[in-house]
This record gives C-alpha cells, sequence and structure tokens, in this order.
C-alpha cells in the first residue's frame, strides 16, 4: 500500500486516501451477483457516502454501474456540474418546489405520494426536459417514503397518461435484508410483487423494478428485477457484521494524517480538556492534527487508537475540535512528520478499520464514513498513483474520463 504522506504537496496532512480502483473492483464484483440483464445503480448520495460523489461517480460507471442514485437536487446538481450525464435518480422525497430544478437537471424524480406528482408533471410542462422520468416508490414494510399499494397503483395511472412525464421504474426499499434468515424481507418482496400484478392488470406496461439494495444483493434478495442499488458495499464496507462482502472487493477509503509534536509526558501529567488523562508513569504523547470538527468522534476519547510506524497507540484523553494526542508505546521511536493511520483496513498499519470506529461510537459504518467533514482534504488515486485531489477552497473537476 502507498504512503501519501508527501505525496501531495500543500496539502494538509491530514486526508482522505479514496482508492478508485477498488470503486472499480467493487462494482465489478456486485454486477457478477446479479444476473446479466439486470443493470447496477451505483449510490453516491451523501458525496458519495464521503468519498467525492463525481470521483466515485466516474470510477463506478466506468467499472459497468449504468445508473447513479442520490438523495437531494443538489447532490444530482453536482454530478451534472462535473459533465456527468449518466441517469440519475432521486431516491427520495424532494420539496414541490424543486421539481422545477430536477426537471432541468434531467434527474430522474421518485414519487411515493401526490402533491409531489402534481408539481413534477406541472414541472414538467414548464420545462423542456419532456418527458420526465418518475420513479413510483412502493412502501412495503419500512414505513418510510413511499405509497401504499393502492396509492402506487393510482399514481402509475397517472403518469402513464401524461405525455409531459414517463414512468421510468417502481421500486421498494427492504428493512432488514441486512438481518440474514429475518422472513420480513419476504414478506416486502411478497407485496411488492402484489403490488406489481396489480399495475399490470391496470394495463400499465412494466417499467423498471428495483428492490435489492447492498445487503439485497450480497444475499441474493430481490435480484432477479431489472435493477439493483449499491450503496455501502460500493465502498467496500459490509452492510452488517451478518453479511459477507463478496470475493475481491475492499475498503474504498483510509484516513491519515502526521505526527505534529512529541510530547515528554512525566507521572502525574495530564492531557487534554479537562484532565482525564492523567500518566501513571512517565510516557510519550503525540500530537496529531484531526478531531472531531474532521469527523473524528468525540466518543472515541480515551478508547480509540491509531498506527505509527506498524504500532497501535492508543488515545489519551479527550479528542479536541482539530487535535487528539495518542501515546507512544515504549521503545518506539516516532518522530515529527511521521505518517499517522487513522482508518486502515489494511492489517499492517495497526489503525482501526471503519467498522472498529463505528464500534467503539456505538453506531454503524455509514454514520462515520458521511461524518468524515469536507475540511478533509481527499486524495484520488488509482494503480497506486494520485490522480486527483479535493481541497477544501480549491476544488479541481472531477476527470475527463468514459
Amino acid at each position: 500500500m502507498p504512503v501519501l504522506a508527501r505525496d501531495v504537496t500543500g496539502v494538509r496532512s491530514t486526508r482522505a486516501i479514496v482508492d478508485l480502483d477498488a470503486i472499480a473492483a467493487n462494482v465489478r464484483a456486485l454486477r457478477c451477483l446479479l444476473p446479466p440483464h439486470a443493470r447496477l445503480m451505483a449510490v453516491v448520495k451523501a458525496d458519495a457516502y464521503g468519498h467525492g460523489a463525481p470521483w466515485v461517480a466516474r470510477a463506478a460507471l466506468d467499472a459497468g454501474a449504468s445508473d447513479l442514485g442520490v438523495a437531494t437536487v443538489g447532490e444530482g446538481r453536482i454530478l451534472r456540474q462535473h459533465g456527468i450525464v449518466a441517469p440519475t435518480i432521486l431516491l427520495g422525497a424532494i420539496d414541490p418546489s424543486e421539481a422545477v430544478a430536477a426537471c432541468e437537471a434531467g434527474l430522474q424524480i421518485t414519487v411515493g405520494e401526490k402533491t409531489l406528482l402534481d408539481a413534477v408533471q406541472l414541472a414538467a410542462r414548464e420545462t423542456r426536459q419532456r418527458p420526465v422520468a418518475i420513479h413510483v416508490k412502493v412502501d412495503t414494510g419500512l414505513s418510510r417514503y413511499g405509497a401504499s399499494p393502492d396509492l402506487a397503483v393510482a399514481l402509475a395511472s397517472r403518469i402513464v397518461a401524461d405525455d409531459n412525464v414517463r414512468l421510468a421504474g417502481i421500486s421498494t426499499h427492504f428493512a432488514s435484508a441486512d438481518e440474514p434468515g429475518e422472513p420480513f424481507t419476504t414478506e416486502q418482496l411478497q407485496r411488492f410483487e402484489e403490488t406489481l400484478a396489480r399495475v399490470g392488470a391496470a394495463g400499465i406496461a412494466k417499467p423498471s423494478v428495483h428492490a435489492a439494495n447492498s445487503a439485497g444483493i450480497l444475499t441474493n434478495q430481490g435480484t432477479s428485477y431489472d435493477m439493483a442499488r449499491a450503496g455501502i458495499a460500493l465502498y467496500g464496507v459490509r452492510p452488517s457484521a451478518e453479511v459477507a462482502l463478496a470475493p475481491g472487493m475492499r475498503s474504498a477509503m483510509r484516513l491519515e494524517s502526521r505526527v505534529a509534536r512529541i510530547l515528554p509526558l512525566r507521572e502525574g501529567d495530564t492531557v487534554g480538556y479537562n484532565r482525564t488523562f492523567r500518566a501513571s508513569s512517565s510516557t510519550v504523547g503525540a500530537l496529531v492534527p484531526i478531531g472531531y470538527a474532521d469527523g473524528y468522534r468525540r466518543a472515541l476519547s480515551g478508547k480509540g487508537w491509531v498506527g505509527i510506524g506498524g504500532r497501535s497507540c492508543r488515545v489519551l484523553g479527550r479528542v479536541s475540535m482539530d487535535q487528539i494526542v495518542v501515546e507512544v508505546p515504549a521503545e518506539a521511536y516516532v518522530g515529527v512528520g511521521d505518517v499517522v493511520h487513522v482508518m486502515s483496513d489494511d492489517p499492517g498499519t495497526r489503525a482501526p478499520g471503519v467498522e472498529d470506529i463505528a464500534a467503539l461510537c456505538g453506531t454503524n459504518a455509514y454514520e462515520v464514513l458521511v461524518g468524515i467533514s469536507q475540511r478533509v482534504p481527499r486524495i484520488f488515486v488509482e494503480c497506486g498513483e494520485v490522480v486527483d485531489r479535493r481541497v477544501p477552497g480549491g476544488e479541481t473537476p472531477a476527470p475527463e474520463r468514459g
């Protein structure tokens, strides 16, 4: 694994390294789990789970993904501003007042209630992006966004009767696919099939149908339809501890920093706010410029660790907004400028992986990844070489590829 601490000059030492080759490998592995006819949507909402949406989107599309999924109109517009024209689907609710902007950006819109459909139909008549592609989302038990089966049929009927819009898809979302053996996923699929049958009985030609998320793809649930949606697995992270990744899949992000100061600590010395750590004997601390404003959670105070020089170094005292202090193991030499592996799935770094950090914080890997703040530069790597970077205040467009 290349060490990039000195490979990118003029960039903050605390940085996220995004492996675009890993994104591509994960796409290919997921595609192999789907029937040949099925398309793969790369879900790049929340800035591609913190990885950098335009860069991830291009890598995923180049590797065989066909569609992109986002959560907000703004996320879709960012992709368009970067020259990405692939079919991009708004997966959840948007405000009806955003319908015109969504249409103008050429985004496909998901509806689950009448008010939004009203707004989209009106916006479609006012814009030049006709027919506007609409997906109907069916709530089969997640009890989140989506229409009841009765309403779903009514919405689909309205869409096919309007020449300004087209029915591009019908979807649902699983509640428990990351719990193997949980029967509720089967129940959801049965409800979904019943809704699809009612849509067909209403004389509506079946559009693209999609139900499987990452867990569904990895456990072969809901993968027989026209498309599947890869979210967390796209980034090489398991949907849950009970769902394994496919062979060849790997994590696409690691966090690193460097040592900014060495602090000799005598017995009785304290570290950090409120002096929650007191040295019981002489030891050495290393200052690392990362804190909770970067997404390194305060919950890691006194229990997190990092890897330096192939050794684990525990966090001493409280995590500050911008800094932490870690303990240098006895007989280890650590100097200013040494690479600090904050998060990595490479066991040789002795750093925690994203799932380790999530467990320490009492949350899931999703929240850890999307919580890495925008002030942390993203360094994009292919074949071990830096191909681009995103630096706060000095962003560059995603590379023109494919």
